[in-house]
């Protein structure tokens, strides 16, 4: 057992907030100051917006970064918006659709449970039972636990903030490289109701519906919202005949708003939602030189002796044993906003159950060496946070206490064996040592592992603004946090499966600890139509456990904790009569203790390790201009310079001898450069008519695909382009054809060495985005 010290993160200050025009959105006509001083929650941003498309005014995104609703020129954090509307008008749904419209976000999966987040080059690494996130994902309030849980489909979605540098001052579970918050659409008094299909390529078949009104007028308000998402997969499978990188996707939520009196609102959220695909199959994009090393040459040569010569492919996966992606989740949430005359009180209560049943080929090749490899997941959440915030004026503040509670169970196959390991084996080991024993394997012989992981969390926090002149604002937060993290893992075996490969072990660890965080920024009114921001704050990601990886040298029990301090620069202009604005933010942090997987080149079993320290700095440019009444455009870009300020220690690619000093290297999944540009027209034909046409662009440069940045696991930078034109008939109908991807552009998501285990790596392999697909979508709105 090993205890440590803890530290949480504040929230960041100073930066730039993004405005796509086409995702903007527009306060009420009673907009607010230069700077809103509300500080409550009672009404949520999502409560006064209204759709941009209906107003000229770009300014007033209405967000709630730091708790409250307020504008988001105004928030003095690096901060990008995304509205529900945008998404439905360019048929985003998926957290790669928001990756591709906002500067230094990296968002992908390589299976449900090994999604990644991340933020300026920090907090890709894939899930493990005893780590958090580098990156804190927020639905409506809700810390959610793993980053899988928020892999449905974005439907019905108010809109989606991404909030740039460490947080933690205000939100619940602190985050050392940022936090996606994303809120849904709620009930309204008004009755209303929108139905949308979209059908396409690769039987492509979307069905997005949701209805709303009251139910006891002026007292109860419901909203039901239903979808279903399916496509046939892209990739050629020539053993099983199933093409993989499949969708099926399936969820409804159900609310109710509950307002019994004008100082009184309850907001209670049900919802179910699962996943049956074969998604995240990849495909191989080199194989190696048998030179490269003798495991290599030994593994490549033992494929052929049993019939195999691994093939480089952009369309095709060749694996014999099916591909299945098994997803479920259910949560219920309440929140509860209480005017209490002197502040506001909010109280957000949630549980969340998420379970994960996958089936997919250990060994990536047609050959029967491993037939399974599954993680059977469970996970429970409960989590409950109480906010009390001043009234508007001179002196604002919240104060706060937080809980989370989350179990974890796994149920590991960690490799069940097939009908060709042991020849397998066996001609690989003679391949170095002829007289070495026959490998007998009986097929279906396993390895497993049962792992259990329990966090529990408590912090109290408070922040504050104070108005020192009309034109500048000082901002102070604190927050203490104690985290306590036990976790148990139990391995055992079934038959006879192969010995180097299958070692014991049995852990029991615990690691706790409390930590103090803060920040502090200013932020100062220029003129009318400017304000910059300076701040400080540290960061934090609490201590993990190494629960998954057996006993070899470099696998620590215990990581320590991921350390930020951050420093942000920012500046907000609107030109033009507010129809137009331009931000800048520039950014310093020094990170250490990065918190990764590392993958060995020798087939081991991957595990968790602190990758060294890392140094980020950068620039992000956003900006968006109403050209016409009719044409809005939007640009925006970074600059990311992210590498290991201290790693001498580090992995080495397949061919190096160990240690490999990373020290200056870039750190992965990790692009220098993002873009993107899109332009928006809207027309006006007359009789009710309005046809429009959306284009959209975006780029990445390239990036490594593992820890070492092996050269192998370079992922080439690409750009997509996304084409989309339809038309309005009145208030109610409306019709559109798009193209996705239409220059057809291969890309990989991922990109590492592929090997089996017990033997060597034999080539590379990476998951493709998809290809160019086209379709149809016809909307309805009542």
């Amino acid at each position: 057992m090993r205890r440590l010290s803890l530290r949480l993160s504040a929230l960041t200050g100073a930066g730039a907030a993004a405005l796509c025009a086409s995702t903007a959105y527009a306060a009420p006509d009673s907009a607010p100051n230069w700077r809103t001083a509300a500080t409550g929650t009672a009404t949520s941003a999502s409560s006064i917006a209204v759709d941009a498309a209906d107003a000229a005014d770009l300014t007033e995104v209405v967000v709630t970064a730091r708790r409250t609703a307020e504008r988001a020129q105004d928030v003095p954090i690096p901060l990008s918006v995304v509205s529900g509307d945008a998404l439905e008008r360019s048929g985003g749904y998926t957290l790669v659709d928001i990756q591709n419209r906002v500067p230094n976000l990296v968002a992908f999966n390589s299976n449900p449970r090994n999604s990644s987040v991340g933020i300026r080059g920090i907090g890709v690494s894939s899930a493990a039972d005893g780590l958090d996130t580098s990156v804190g994902v927020y639905v409506d309030g809700v810390y959610l636990g793993r980053p899988g849980m928020a892999l449905q489909d974005l439907i019905d979605v108010e809109q989606v903030e991404v909030l740039r540098g460490p947080q933690g001052t205000l939100f619940g579970r602190n985050s050392s490289a940022g936090v996606l918050n994303i809120t849904t659409r709620r009930p309204s008094f008004t009755p209303g109701a929108t139905f949308e299909v979209s059908l396409g390529d690769y039987d492509y078949r979307q069905f997005r519906g949701s209805v709303t009104g009251p139910l006891i007028a002026d007292r109860l308000a419901g909203r039901l919202t239903v979808f279903r998402t399916d496509r046939d997969g892209v990739l050629k499978n020539p053993r099983t005949g199933v093409a993989g990188n499949s969708i099926g996707r399936f969820g409804v939520r159900g609310q109710l708003l509950f307002t019994p009196t004008e100082s009184l609102s309850a907001r209670l959220i049900a919802e179910y939602s699962d996943e049956n695909d074969t998604c995240c199959v990849s495909v191989v994009n080199q194989v190696f030189d048998p030179a490269i090393s003798a495991t290599t040459r030994r593994t490549l040569q033992a494929f052929a002796v049993l019939g195999f010569t691994p093939a480089v492919s952009q369309d095709v996966y060749d694996a014999n044993a099916p591909q299945k992606m098994r997803t479920d989740q259910k949560a219920v949430s309440a929140e509860v906003n209480w005017d209490l005359g002197f502040g506001d009180l909010t109280s957000i209560s949630a549980w969340r159950y998420w379970h994960f049943d996958p089936l997919q080929d250990s060994d990536n090749t047609p050959l029967d060496i491993l037939q399974k490899n599954a993680a059977i997941t469970k996970d429970w959440q409960w989590s409950q946070e109480l906010r009390l915030a001043s009234k508007p004026g001179r002196l604002t503040w919240q104060t706060g206490l937080y809980l989370f509670r989350q179990k974890l169970k796994d149920h590991y196959v960690l490799n069940q064996f097939g009908s060709d390991a042991g020849a397998f084996y066996t001609v690989y080991n003679r391949l170095s040592n002829p007289s070495a024993p026959v490998v007998n394997i009986a097929a279906g012989s396993q390895y497993l592992g049962d792992t259990t992981a329990i966090t529990e969390s408590w912090a109290v926090f408070g922040q504050a603004n104070y108005d020192l002149t009309d034109r500048l604002i000082l901002t102070a937060g604190l927050r203490y946090t104690h985290d306590e993290r036990h976790g148990t893992t139990v391995t055992s075996t079934r038959g006879t499966p192969y010995g180097p490969t299958s070692i014991p072990f049995n852990y029991d660890i615990t690691v706790d600890g409390g930590n103090w965080s803060y920040l502090v920024s200013a932020t100062w009114r220029l003129t009318d139509q400017v304000n910059a921001y300076a701040s400080y704050s540290t960061g934090y990601k609490a201590a993990g456990l190494n629960l998954n990886s057996s006993v070899s040298a470099g696998t620590p029990l215990v990581l320590e904790p991921e350390e930020v301090q951050d420093g942000e620069l920012g500046l907000k202009s609107s030109l033009w009569g507010n129809r137009a604005t331009l931000n800048a933010n520039l950014y310093w942090a020094e990170l250490t203790g990065l918190q990764a997987n590392i993958y060995p080149s020798n087939g081991a079993k991957s595990y968790l390790a602190n990758v060294g320290d890392v140094r980020a700095r950068g620039v992000e440019l956003e900006g968006a201009v109403e050209v016409t009444s009719q044409l809005t455009l939007s640009a925006n870009g970074s600059y990311n310079d992210v590498s290991y300020s201290d790693y001498p220690n580090g992995p080495c690619p397949v061919g190096q001898t160990a240690p490999c000093d990373m020290t200056g290297r870039p750190v992965y999944q990790a692009p220098r450069w993002t873009a993107a540009a899109n332009a928006e027209w809207r027309g006006d034909l007359g009789n009710g008519i309005e046809p429009f046409a959306l284009v959209q662009y975006s780029y990445r440069s390239a990036v490594f695909g593992s820890v070492d940045d092996a050269p192998y696991s370079r992922i080439k930078g690409y750009a997509l382009l996304n084409l989309r034109a339809g038309a309005r008939f009145g208030d109610r109908y409306e019709v559109s054809a798009w193209v996705s991807n239409a220059l057809d552009e291969f890309y990989l998501a991922t990109l590492g060495s592929a090997s089996v285990p017990g033997a060597g790596s034999w080539g590379a392999t990476g998951q493709p985005g998809a290809p160019r697909t086209a379709g149809v979508t016809l909307r309805a709105d009542f």
